[in-house]
């Protein structure tokens, strides 16, 4: 007998409505045939929208609100008197369902990591949910960059844990042997970066890590690491920065395409479409929570039909490389 893969998903949240993120659940009910989603939120609009996928309603559940945390709400609000908010809604179904593998949500990312503690719970030995996200390289398909925005005010314990979990996570993701861990500071030299990046080298170089030292800006898309470790203020520039450089990249050949003659087209055509599918992180999935008991997948803001997708192919491939159960042995 075929044993479900239950994914609960909050609907809401994302700049374009729920209804993209309905319609990428339903393209991976398609592909995975396994999957049975669990939606938080208008069961009146999920049953719409998958009806008029063609989707049977005994092939999903839903957790019927209309209720959501927004963008504008302060993340203290899921600690009492939001019960019944989609976001509190799926924490709580992750929680109580042991069949329950993971949760996606594009809400309010604040919301989502202090109800990840409060309602979930976190591995034990974990100070500090972290937030990561895979990153294009050079050379390879992704790196790992931990924090990526949860934690802005950092000590030199907590990126210590940071490099377990990200080391953790991106051997899971890629099926990747000792992952290389390099910490993000103002240059190589072991002597470089301020008060929290020299303890915080100095406490790597102890651990049993595989850490390479410390790296510097123009080192973050080639080969030199596979886990770079840094705060959630300088990890969330990082990344809003590498989006906006390989997209802007990308527009740029846009624009060459009107000038090049017809015969030079084709190559430049596909250039084009190899930087949107590296850079654009609406087709690779989300940032990930490393820390809860479970995996949950924060959707980007702008995400749309194909973030849905990827996520739950994301959140599935850590589910079979036995994620959770090796983070807390990395803890531990």
């Amino acid at each position: 007998m075929m044993r479900m893969k239950k994914i609960v998903v909050d609907i809401y949240g994302a700049d374009a409505g729920p209804i993209p993120i309905i319609q990428g659940i339903a393209d991976a009910m398609g592909e995975i045939e396994e999957l049975h989603p669990v939606f938080a939120g208008s069961q009146r609009l999920v049953r719409e929208t998958l009806g008029a996928l063609g989707v049977d309603e005994k092939c999903y559940t839903v957790l019927d609100t209309e209720e959501f945390v927004s963008m504008e709400d302060d993340p203290s609000t899921v600690f009492s008197g939001r019960e019944k908010t989609s976001l509190v809604m799926a924490l709580n179904y992750l929680k109580e369902h042991t069949d329950c593998t993971a949760m996606l949500s594009p809400g309010n990312t604040g919301a989502l990591l202090v109800g990840a503690i409060v309602h979930l719970g976190m591995l034990p030995g974990v100070k500090k949910p972290v937030l990561c996200s895979a990153l294009p390289c050079s050379g390879r398909e992704l790196l790992c960059l931990v924090d990526c925005g949860a934690n802005i005010d950092c000590k030199p314990k907590d990126l210590l844990q940071f490099a377990r979990m990200g080391s953790t996570f991106i051997a899971a993701l890629c099926g990747m042997d000792n992952p290389r861990v390099g910490l993000m500071s103002v240059g190589r030299e072991d002597c470089k970066g301020n008060a929290l990046t020299l303890e915080t080298a100095r406490l790597l170089w102890e651990s049993s890590l595989n850490f390479v030292g410390n790296l510097e800006g123009s080192d973050m898309i080639t080969d030199y690491a596979d886990v770079i470790v840094t705060d959630g203020f300088m990890g969330n520039v990082i990344l809003k920065n590498t989006e906006a450089v390989g997209l802007q990249a990308a527009q740029l050949v846009e624009e060459l395409l009107e000038k090049v003659p017809q015969e030079q087209k084709p190559t430049l055509v596909e250039l084009r479409e190899e930087l949107f599918r590296r850079y654009a992180f609406n087709s690779r999935g989300g940032a990930t929570f490393l820390g809860p008991k479970k995996p949950i997948i924060k959707m980007h803001g702008c995400a749309n039909r194909y973030t849905a997708h990827a996520c739950v192919l994301q959140a599935l491939r850590l589910e079979k490389a036995g994620f959770i159960p090796a983070l807390e042995q990395a803890i531990q």
